[in-house]
């Protein structure tokens, strides 16, 4: 090779060296230092700034962190009362993650994290989390009512709520395309004696009508979700 030549592509490479060093200028560190400020957490910069990759047709797992909740699930399951999702458009698949791929109790710390993995090693585009929170109050009625009535009557009352909860999760970022939760009461009557049971039924249907809300609500979600995202 002539020296012409080789001084000629030295002169190049550090030509372009020089190029791809003005990433390391005063202006633009003073600029990633400002939208590092911006936020007082990295966690939160890193929350904010993540982005939809979500392809379609797409891959959906559900997932839950709770033993009642996935139990409640796999009974709506095996009734057929998930199969309406299966059939949304730009649905490829609706699966649910198997306590196989991840234990519940490792999601205390960060359960988006472990049933975002869970749902990378089913190669899910996103995963709904869901979960339940019920919350029950019991009382007397009147006093003088409750020694009358010795027992022989209904003399204690209960309210139950319970609301289903889910977020729509990017498997690969975590980027949150929206959150959904529907809610159901119920209130009745019941013997001072053997309440707990008769509450703990009561909660156990109130929990179930609030998720079968939650699923009859989600078509109109996902289609909100296809809507805005699709390319």
């Amino acid at each position: 090779m002539k020296p012409t030549a080789v001084l000629y592509l030295a002169a190049a490479a550090v030509f372009c060296t020089g190029c791809a060093s003005h990433i390391n200028s005063p202006a633009v560190a003073r600029a990633l230092e400002a939208k590092r400020a911006a936020f007082s957490d990295p966690l939160l910069a890193r929350a904010y700034h993540a982005q939809p990759t979500m392809r379609f047709p797409a891959t959906l797992a559900v997932a839950t962190q709770a033993g009642e909740t996935r139990e409640q699930l796999r009974s709506l399951s095996a009734q057929g009362r998930l199969d309406t999702l299966k059939s949304l458009p730009q649905l490829a698949n609706f699966i649910t993650l198997s306590s196989l791929l991840y234990n519940p109790r490792t999601t205390e710390t960060k359960p988006d994290l472990v049933m975002r993995e869970a749902a990378a090693r089913m190669h899910a585009d996103a995963v709904l989390i869901v979960a339940t929170e019920t919350q029950a109050t019991d009382g007397k009625i009147i006093a003088p009512l409750t020694e009358l009535s010795l027992g022989l009557f209904p003399n204690k009352r209960y309210e139950i709520i319970s609301t289903a909860l889910a977020a729509l999760v990017d498997t690969r970022t975590g980027y949150v395309y929206g959150a959904l939760e529907e809610s159901r009461g119920r209130s009745g009557l019941t013997m001072a004696w053997g309440s707990e049971e008769v509450i703990h039924r009561a909660r156990t249907r109130t929990e179930r009508e609030a998720l079968e809300k939650l699923i009859a609500a989600f078509p109109t979600f996902w289609r909100g979700v296809v809507q805005h995202h699709q390319r």
